[in-house]
């Protein structure tokens, strides 16, 4: 097993195996605020080093992204990284800043990877969930995370289709972005954590690491996406993710006015409105559809 800090790319490390296998690759801190993902990636990292765990086969990269915006305490700095993981850019984008030369560095890693899992926090998520696709949601549902959104890729036009996570899948990756629970929450660093030892178990490329999901399984197709478009964006009473809202009531005010759904609907990832900027997305909407 060789473990080496890749010297044309800070941030990332490689572990490579003696045994063939899978290309596993795993992203933390694209988002400043958002460390579980950090704090996972660097005690997999020190189990490695430390030799109480060895990688049986293939190769595993670690990178963590967004490391001025890390640096910052912040989501990020001029550009969200998740939305910047694309190779058509409008005109107008600074290409000399820091954040869209990073996306463009990491990309190769996305390319070329078998596997992909992005480590995430949310602002208002009290229980972690997983986003994957539905070809991906089988395998990544054997993480022990009972929530899985599907669905993602339709936006893959949009802004929001320039994550990292479309970037890899549309690559050829089996991919999925990890939500390990509150940004602020400590128990999601053992989540993220607890998280990757589960999907290289599942790779077979760590001795095995039983999770079982301790509740059943819960798949929620998103349909919507909501941007804030006014500075009076609210939501109605006390919210959180995966909230179940009935057809015909009100979900947030905006303009002035109630926003309502047209269906049964559940709430996804709400943020708060006072970090968001007009015309960013603010929460999404999705269908439930069992497991």
């Amino acid at each position: 097993m060789i473990i080496r800090r890749d010297a044309q790319l800070s941030g990332a490390a490689e572990i490579t195996a003696d045994a063939c296998g899978p290309g596993a690759l795993i992203f933390g801190g694209v988002h400043g605020d958002e460390v579980s993902g950090v704090h996972a990636l660097e005690k997999v990292l020190f189990d490695f080093v430390a030799g109480t765990r060895k990688l049986r086969r293939g190769s595993l990269t670690l990178a963590r992204v967004n490391e001025h915006a890390l640096a910052a305490g912040r989501r990020y700095i001029k550009y969200d990284v998740n939305r910047l993981f694309n190779d058509h850019f409008r005109p107008e984008i600074d290409r000399s800043c820091y954040e869209f030369r990073r996306a463009q560095e990491l990309k190769p890693l996305l390319r070329n990877c078998d596997y992909f899992i992005d480590l995430h926090s949310a602002p208002m998520a009290q229980a972690p969930f997983v986003v994957a696709e539905q070809g991906a949601a089988g395998f990544f549902s054997k993480l022990g995370i009972p929530r899985i959104m599907t669905d993602w890729s339709k936006f893959s036009s949009g802004a929001i289709g320039a994550g990292a996570e479309n970037y890899a899948n549309r690559h050829g990756a089996k991919s999925a972005v990890l939500q390990s629970g509150g940004h602020f929450d400590k128990r999601s660093n053992e989540v993220a954590y607890q998280s990757v030892l589960s999907f290289l178990s599942l790779l077979d490329m760590i001795d095995g690491i039983e999770r079982q999901r301790t509740a059943p399984l819960e798949i929620v197709d998103v349909y919507s996406v909501v941007t804030k478009e006014a500075d009076d964006f609210r939501y109605c009473g006390i919210v959180d993710n995966f909230q179940f809202i009935r057809k015909g009531k009100p979900f947030a005010f905006q303009n002035g006015r109630a926003l309502t759904v047209s269906e049964d609907s559940v709430l996804l990832i709400p943020m708060n409105p006072g970090d968001i900027r007009l015309r960013e997305e603010v929460c999404y909407l999705g269908r439930p559809v069992g497991a």
